[in-house]
């Protein structure tokens, strides 16, 4: 069963929901990973001030300067953190029809959920938008919709080729070049025109873009990188060797609604 949709937490970004819920940190991995001087207690009266300053500062009321300040202090910095494996190359392509029918099949008014992608909860969803929502991770219990439906599948290249999308990152694009900091390896040579966020796959001697979600304008850089930064800071007080795709990854929802409502600001 699907999990219940939470009260919206802050106006700054009112379609979110438990991806900005407070959530502890890990001192034993900061310690075995980050090698920092905060013991317990200083560690989470750290943690605390940057969720009161991370709050203010989606609401517009703190400077984004404040948040650095505390990165520098828990040691929160993504550089040069990306993922070193490769992409690897499916067999047979993952339609994004097929990912929004197993949303809609998995998930009962499937298009209550859409504004986690779009940010607009009157906004009737593409096929795109739902398809992105099969890689959002707390709609089922403990676990994505994607993954539900892979463990059914009876055609197993189609589950296969899921496994290796999930492995490719969400991520910005404007005419096939990627908008924000991607590895070498998950870099696609070029892609369709157009503004869009998508996750780009190898396949067959090719490229492919799954969960494809196109938009009207593109978003302001800088506010947008910012805007995903911080959710890697936020990923990173949990486990220092996540890497910037993992952030795309993990939280994909933030990467297409940041970008979904930047683009209308700027149409």
């Amino acid at each position: 069963m699907p999990v219940p949709i939470p009260t919206v937490l802050n106006p700054g970004d009112p379609s979110a929901q438990d991806e900005t819920s407070f959530q502890p940190g890990d001192h034993a991995n900061y310690q075995a990973f980050g090698g920092g001087p905060l013991d317990v207690d200083a560690y989470a009266a750290a943690e605390q001030a940057f969720w009161r300053d991370y709050q203010a500062w989606l609401a517009g009321d703190a400077p984004y300067a404040a948040l650095v300040a505390h990165r520098d202090r828990l040691g929160l910095d993504l550089r040069p953190h990306h993922d070193t494996r490769r992409l690897l190359t499916c067999d047979v392509a993952l339609p994004d029809a097929l990912l929004a029918d197993v949303v809609e099949d998995e998930l009962p008014d499937a298009a209550l959920y859409a504004e986690r992608i779009t940010g607009d909860p009157f906004l009737r969803p593409a096929v795109g938008v739902m398809a992105a929502l099969a890689w959002v991770g707390d709609l089922l219990v403990n676990r994505r919709v994607v993954d539900a439906w892979i463990e059914d599948e009876p055609d197993r290249a189609l589950a296969s080729a899921a496994h290796r999308v999930d492995r490719s990152p969400p991520c910005l694009y404007l005419d096939g070049v990627p908008q924000l900091p991607l590895a070498p390896k998950m870099t696609p040579p070029a892609g369709p025109p157009g503004v869009y966020v998508a996750r780009a796959y190898r396949l067959g001697d090719g490229w492919a873009f799954s969960s494809k979600v196109d938009l009207p304008a593109l978003p302001e850089p800088e506010a947008y990188l910012r805007r995903i930064t911080v959710e890697g800071w936020r990923l990173r007080m949990r486990e220092r060797r996540a890497t910037w795709e993992d952030v795309l990854r993990q939280r994909s929802e933030v990467v297409y609604r940041a970008a979904f409502e930047g683009a209308v600001r700027r149409a």
